[in-house]
């Protein structure tokens, strides 16, 4: 205001004290002027680029052109046009192709491999004809199987285990989770997939392979980040990319595009761009085409059809009498949908209370999942009772036999059965010379406890495809008693039993998962569409039900699991609650010019955040912007480095192996490590082998490191004669305390100058409709540019949950008293007050991850 005068310009005789061109420029000019300005300006860079070109070719003798030069200089100026303004394009297309095509071989392979192990565990069974033999064979090869992929799972990844869904919807939010989106993780997922869906368990592969498809997708995308950084290094695009991944993953799975989008939408992102459409069905077009392109590839089909093909009348597909009976599905599966989260969810916490206390599942990691094996698949044995649940069906041709148009009714009451067609392979694996009804009804329960008990299995299972079955099943049951009640039809029409299948299968499987889309699936996955009207009813009505009694299954898999989950905002009541009611006021740390690196190196080890906000001064508290966390981990690494190596030289001269003193140290005060004079180095051939495999634990255990499992998880000892032996030098420890007494240097760091900030008087449906739409982890809350305190997921769920009850809570009533940091352990010298500090209270700021 003191440069610029009433015209917009500069007096003549007055000097600016700014030195930034923008700020001259709004000084000087009008926003009016600006325009004209850059004109002339850009007129002036020209003359300015002429006259130099001139002056160069002047002063320089020009050569001959040659043919080569010619096309040499051509070929250069078409690849920088290609890589500039054709590759960008270009880039996001090709990055889409290549995930369909991995993501497509992948599950034909998959779907291949399963196949054979099914048709296998078939084929061991009918080698002999003696019970007791077939009843071993039936139950050794699934337990087999399922060992297998739970100590798989448990030496490669732990990740693997389970959907994947439920861990995509929170990765979608914001949060990171460690190692979850790794090549690690995606062997493990594979093999223990393939193993664990082959040993014929109700176990599903949808939301295992939308995990799958991210990890291709986030690990494509470092490789091209690697090579060249483009736009894959941007955070907000990449989510867009494993959200695209995310539909293709369930496209790739029923070969069904446009219910695998929707699908993805729904239980993965609570706000979804709509410019990301074209990239999820792309990706999921591609991946569908190629995934039904391989079998016609290699002679299995003769073209592309459904994976569940239906031959319902076109003409005459139900009578409006039907719809009744519709209906009443949609209320039967919204009931059992509730019933089925709610029994899951009780059982997998009865489990974690109770598992310990039963010994003998205490042993062993793999004693329950062979206890589990083995008791559905004695239940399921064709010999025993499996008879009167057809046990020696896969889910597949379960499904096949439940959509069939084909009235089980009337097949009792045909005495001559032709053995090659479909109504005598439906007589032999039903049994359906006894009570159908009894049968179904037998499948259904039996199908709804197994798919919970298969489904807590430490292996790597998706529960969409079992309930997809369990809801065909109950359908099937309703249209066999429709057609009892009214054995010639409606309007002379016969009752469509396969019809009822599909209505109960698409209103199951969205009750459960709280999806729309499921009805789209079915379409896809039949081929017809001709059930258009009844489906959609069904389903609207199962989720209206669902909706009301039990969050969806991958909410309440959240729910168990503890992950950072924004819910709802549904009741009216929590609209009145502001930012002030929930935001921490206490305990917030934060990064000042004046922060030393002890104080860093403290803050680092106590206080498990993302990042830190930036502040002026902590009198003033000014937020300036916010440093992530692991750039001021790496910025503390490089200062200690001279103290980090010579560690690791006086490591080495003890182990005897350079390699292994070079692991990664962690940064503890040197204090702890009692430095004295130099010890005997002949320690180093006095090293026994067997103590070779402990050398990693032994530095950890010299170096005081928090993670000492490596040496547990061994068994091994370490040696206390070998840690009595080591000494430092002081010398390393004056180093040490004259490089952690320093400032902190934020010139080399990459600052946020504009981390995302609420007011104290933000209500809470905007702060939920921010932190959804903007994938928000945590926010800080400033007044008048002060810091004041900080959002995270957590504190809205909280809020969302007690409601008005949150402003008596503790957590968030306990005033900002400022407070000196207090200095780390074994620490005596006082810290300076203008550093690094926190505002006291009774619970530390909790991890947004």
């Amino acid at each position: 205001q003191n440069m610029a005068t009433e015209g917009g310009r500069l007096d003549d005789g007055e000097d600016p004290t700014y030195d930034y061109q923008t700020t001259i420029m709004f000084g000087q000019y009008g926003h009016g002027q600006l325009s004209e300005f850059a004109k002339s300006y850009g007129k002036t860079l020209r003359r300015r680029t002429e006259s130099n070109l001139s002056t160069t070719s002047s002063s320089t003798h020009r050569r001959p052109r040659t043919v080569k030069s010619l096309l040499c200089g051509a070929i250069k100026k078409c690849y920088r046009i290609f890589r500039y303004n054709v590759m960008p394009y270009l880039s996001e297309w090709l990055f889409l192709i290549a995930l369909a095509v991995l993501m497509a071989t992948l599950s034909y392979f998959l779907d291949w491999l399963i196949s054979n192990f099914l048709h296998a565990h078939q084929y061991f069974y009918q080698l002999t004809d003696n019970v007791f033999g077939q009843y071993v064979l039936w139950v050794m090869f699934p337990t087999i199987f399922v060992f297998f992929s739970v100590a798989f799972c448990r030496l490669v990844s732990s990740d693997a285990v389970g959907s994947g869904i439920p861990e995509m919807k929170t990765v979608l939010r914001g949060i990171e989770l460690k190692d979850y989106l790794t090549v690690r993780t995606l062997i493990a997922k594979v093999i223990g997939l393939a193993t664990a869906v082959g040993s014929s368990l109700p176990i599903g592969k949808e939301g295992p392979f939308v995990h799958m498809s991210s990890i291709i997708a986030h690990t494509l995308g470092k490789l091209v980040t690697k090579f060249n950084k483009s736009i894959y290094s941007n955070e907000g695009h990449n989510y867009e990319l494993l959200a695209a991944a995310c539909a293709l993953g369930v496209s790739c799975n029923f070969a069904a595009p446009i219910g695998g989008v929707l699908f993805s939408i729904e239980v993965t992102a609570t706000y979804f761009a709509v410019r990301n459409y074209w990239r999820g069905f792309f990706g999921a077009v591609i991946g569908a085409f190629l995934f039904r392109l391989f079998p016609v590839w290699f002679k299995d089909e003769d073209t592309i059809t459904a994976l569940f093909k239906t031959s319902f009348q076109p003409y005459f597909p139900f009578d409006l009498s039907e719809f009744l009976a519709f209906a009443f599905i949609g209320v039967l599966c919204g009931f059992l949908a509730a019933f089925f989260v709610f029994f899951h969810r009780q059982f997998v916490l009865f489990l974690r209370k109770y598992r310990h206390k039963i010994r003998i599942f205490d042993k062993s990691v793999f004693i329950y999942p062979t206890v589990v094996t083995i008791a559905i698949t004695t239940l399921t044995f064709p010999g025993g009772t499996g008879q009167w649940m057809a046990g020696e069906l896969t889910q597949a041709e379960s499904l096949d036999h439940f959509f069939s148009n084909i009235t089980w009714r009337k097949i009792l009451e045909d005495e001559k059965l032709n053995e090659e067609s479909l109504e005598f392979e439906l007589a032999q694996a039903w049994r359906l010379n006894g009570n159908i009804y009894l049968t179904l009804c037998l499948f259904l329960v039996t199908k709804f406890f197994f798919t919970i008990f298969a489904n807590t299995l430490p292996v790597p299972a998706g529960i969409f495809f079992p309930v997809f079955i369990l809801g065909a099943a109950l359908g099937r049951l309703v249209g066999e008693v429709m057609d009892l009640a009214f054995p010639n039809g409606f309007s002379g029409q016969p009752i469509g039993v396969g019809g009822y299948a599909v209505v109960g299968a698409a209103a199951m499987s969205g009750a459960v998962t709280h999806t729309i889309s499921t009805s789209v699936i079915v379409f896809e996955l039949t081929g017809q569409i001709i059930h258009i009207i009844p489906v959609m009813m069904a389903v609207l009505i199962a989720n209206a039900l669902a909706n009301l009694l039990q969050p969806s299954i991958y909410d309440s898999i959240i729910l168990i699991k503890s992950l950072p989950f924004l819910p709802d905002l549904k009741l009216s009541k929590n609209y009145d609650l502001v930012v002030k009611d929930f935001m921490q006021k206490s305990n917030l740390y934060y990064i000042s010019p004046h922060t030393t690196y002890k104080q860093l190196q403290h803050m680092l080890t106590s206080a498990p955040h993302t990042s830190y906000p930036l502040i002026d001064h902590p009198d003033t508290c000014v937020l300036l912007g916010s440093i992530r966390k692991d750039l001021l981990r790496d910025q503390l690494k490089l200062h200690l480095k001279p103290v980090r190596d010579h560690k690791r030289r006086i490591l080495a001269n003890y182990t005897g192996d350079e390699d292994d003193a070079m692991e990664e140290i962690d940064i503890e005060p040197l204090e702890l490590l009692r430095p004295h004079h130099h010890g005997d180095h002949s320690l180093r051939t006095q090293l026994p082998v067997r103590y070779r495999q402990a050398r990693n634990s032994i530095i950890h255990t010299l170096l005081n490191e928090e993670d000492n499992s490596s040496a547990n998880d061994t068994n091994i000892d370490v040696p206390a004669d070998l840690v009595s032996q080591i000494r430092y030098p002081q010398e390393l420890s004056v180093l040490e305390n004259e490089l952690l007494s320093q400032t902190v240097g934020l010139d080399n760091l990459q600052i946020d100058a504009a981390p995302f900030q609420l007011v104290e008087k933000t209500s809470l449906y905007k702060a939920h409709s921010l932190f959804s739409l903007l994938v928000l982890s945590h926010s800080f809350v400033t007044n008048n540019g002060k810091l004041v305190g900080v959002v995270t997921v957590d504190d809205i769920a909280n809020a969302i949950k007690l409601g008005s009850a949150i402003r008596e809570d503790p957590r968030y009533t306990a005033p900002p008293t400022h407070i000196e940091m207090r200095p780390p352990l074994n620490e005596s010298e006082p810290l300076s007050s203008s550093s690094s500090g926190t505002l006291q209270s009774s619970d530390s700021l909790r991890d947004s991850d």
